[in-house]
């Protein structure tokens, strides 16, 4: 009987700390659905009651559709198939189709299925299929799925294959930087910085650098190459990696003042930069400190933990 009791008494402790970590989430809705995401992946992973796991996963997929987060919510929904039925995920599809216009449905779904199973092992299936649709967008679609799934030996093992699957250095030359730097900076390195290069190419061939050097914790060398890639293309987005390297480097202010942020309703990063440097909401910023603390906790958070040590002193 005593053996009993004291089961139950961890089994309840449990359920009430899955149960804290969903309210948590939910509450944090009515101060920013964006920001309760990374809150109910973490009340996700850590629930074991079948209905804070179904709750979690309703919630998730609603909020990531609501956040243009569409192949996470695609991912998720496969993942949960049990719970986030073919209905709910159809509009889904939709949103898909016209992102990758000529693409048909039929030809995202059945590359999906391929591309969602595939791994080192298997993934000549995959390059087969790629070949013989020989679409440069379906590699796209393609790629964030396997890059979501983290195949990065996968992706890999498909240049190695083929490097013609995208014209640009980008694709592979991240998946390399994450596998290992020194080769990545080899391929960069070697696509060359030729003037008759055109202005993307240059532009991601910096970004990429940008890339090499805060995997190096070089953030200074960093936020210059970003910046450099910025002046050929893709402003957006360098701008924002540039702020990050910069932020990495402990140097707020100068992130604040050499950038303009916008309201970004579907991007933490970007978000967090425009309540930190722009609004200079700290009320709003204490508020969604659980939601900071979350992403920092996160794969690659390095970014969010110099965020929180910077509110906590700000505060």
């Amino acid at each position: 009987m005593k053996k009993i009791l004291i089961i139950l008494f961890f089994s309840v402790g449990l359920f009430a700390g899955e149960a804290t970590r969903y309210q948590q989430a939910y509450e944090m809705e009515k101060q920013s659905t964006l920001f309760a995401i990374p809150l109910y992946e973490s009340s996700l992973q850590t629930a074991s009651s079948v209905n804070l796991k179904k709750a979690a996963v309703s919630r998730l997929f609603f909020l990531y559709k609501k956040h243009n987060k569409i192949i996470e919510a695609i991912l998720l929904g496969s993942k949960f198939s049990h719970i986030i039925n073919s209905k709910e995920k159809a509009s889904l599809w939709k949103s898909l189709t016209e992102i990758y216009r000529p693409l048909s449905y039929g030809e995202l779904t059945s590359a999906y299925s391929i591309a969602v199973k595939t791994n080192p092992e298997n993934y000549s299936e995959l390059l087969q299929h790629l070949h013989t649709l020989n679409q440069p967008k379906l590699f796209e679609f393609v790629y964030i799925i396997l890059y979501k799934r983290k195949q990065f030996e996968t992706l890999n093992l498909l240049f190695i294959q083929d490097h013609s699957l995208s014209k640009s250095p980008l694709y592979e030359g991240i998946v390399l930087l994450k596998l290992n730097p020194e080769k990545g900076k080899e391929f960069i390195l070697s696509w060359g910085f030729e003037p008759d290069k055109d202005n993307p190419t240059k532009s991601d061939l910096l970004y990429l650098l940008g890339h090499y050097f805060r995997n190096l914790g070089d953030y200074d060398s960093s936020a210059r190459y970003f910046r450099m890639s910025a002046s050929f293309h893709w402003q957006e987005r360098a701008k924002l990696e540039a702020a990050r390297s910069l932020v990495l480097n402990g140097k707020f202010s100068e992130a604040c003042q050499s950038f303009g942020f916008s309201p970004s309703p579907n991007d933490e990063a970007s978000q967090l930069l425009y309540l930190i440097c722009t609004k200079k909401d700290k009320d709003f910023l204490r508020q969604i400190h659980p939601s900071i603390v979350a992403l920092g906790a996160k794969e690659g958070g390095e970014f969010f933990q110099k965020i929180n040590q910077a509110l906590e002193k700000w505060q």
